[in-house]
């Protein structure tokens, strides 16, 4: 099965880093699509993990409200406070990483990926 994966992007992309790091690490590979906030909340995606780069609490309640299956992963920056993770987590993000990279958010979605069933399937 392909993983659909969702990255909520501001101000980088992260193609085509993260589809080659994702196909190599997930059975079936991945479709990974990006979009700012405001296109990824109308899209028709049915995403198994979104990554929300540049992450904060509103953002997270959005996808969270929008995608309820979906595995969420919020990135901050590597100064953000743990306080800035521990908000992230009580608004819904399955796992926050404070590095923003686009190989550790490979693979914070290869581990979200693992341990869910996927909403979707091709």
């Amino acid at each position: 099965m392909t993983t659909h994966v969702l990255h909520v992007v501001r101000a980088f992309s992260a193609q085509p880093t993260l589809g080659d790091a994702l196909s190599a690490a997930l059975p079936g590979g991945a479709d990974v699509h990006e979009a700012p906030l405001a296109e990824a909340l109308v899209s028709h995606d049915v995403p198994d993990v979104v990554w929300v780069s540049s992450a904060d609490a509103p953002t997270v309640d959005a996808v969270r409200a929008r995608f309820p299956a979906a595995a969420v992963l919020a990135t901050l920056p590597a100064r953000a406070s743990t306080a800035d993770v521990v908000v992230l987590l009580a608004h819904g993000a399955d796992l926050v990483l404070r590095d923003e990279g686009v190989v550790l958010g490979a693979a914070g979605i290869v581990s979200l990926a693992r341990r869910r069933p996927l909403a979707s399937t091709s």
